[in-house]
């Protein structure tokens, strides 16, 4: 029987060969005819609409900002509820590590975006918004629960896809952006999803019992 992390590991290794291959892809092609033809069908002819203003709010309202907040509450909950600093140093940790390489992906591949703007340092793939939105909504899971249930990631899933959506939509980011994003936060996950990371998290520290004449057991 596959254990849980061993599948998480096989998803890791397959997301990060896929990312590898699409980075390659937009790196010779940065403006390829599938993702212009994605784009019209997004928004054609970069027209703001009444569809922008809808789903204008995701983009604001679950921001790597906003996301990395809600990590960090998750975080700073557990960690007074356990009376442990170890799932401050979870998140803090797993924050750090999605910038580190969702920034140096951009850097290193200077894609420009719908727009043809190419940021100081950065670049359009993958989509810093999908990378960091999943990886810190997993992150909250594992500070949740060690083994977080399957409604819990469908739900994640769901804000996921809204994201990506509202990112299309508002000619953000390009369509292989958003899927890049998402393959990138995979393999982040599978590593934050280790028992070496995960087992000083949900360690309770009790303090200790005391026996009938007042003195420590």
């Amino acid at each position: 029987m596959i254990s849980r992390l061993s599948v998480a590991h096989r998803w890791a290794v397959i997301s990060l060969v896929v990312f590898l291959a699409l980075a390659v892809f937009v790196t010779v092609d940065p403006v390829d005819s599938f993702d212009v033809m994605a784009r019209e069908v997004f928004r054609p002819d970069d027209v703001w609409g009444e569809w922008q203003l809808t789903f204008g709010w995701v983009v604001d309202g679950a921001g790597p900002p906003i996301a990395f907040t809600l990590l960090a509450v998750a975080g700073l909950i557990a960690a007074v509820q356990r009376r442990l600093f170890a799932p401050l140093f979870y998140v803090t940790g797993l924050a750090a590590v999605t910038v580190f390489v969702t920034q140096v992906t951009k850097a290193v591949l200077q894609r420009p975006d719908p727009h043809q703007d190419v940021g100081f340092f950065s670049g359009s793939y993958p989509s810093g918004h999908t990378t960091v939105l999943l990886c810190c909504l997993g992150g909250i899971l594992f500070v949740w629960r060690r083994h977080p249930p399957l409604w819990a990631w469908w739900l994640v899933l769901v804000a996921e896809l809204t994201m990506g959506f509202a990112l299309l939509l508002l000619s953000m980011h390009w369509l292989t952006d958003v899927v890049g994003g998402f393959l990138l936060a995979v393999p982040v996950l599978a590593l934050a999803s280790s028992r070496r990371f995960l087992d000083p998290v949900h360690r309770i520290n009790r303090p200790a019992a005391v026996d009938s004449v007042g003195s420590p057991t």
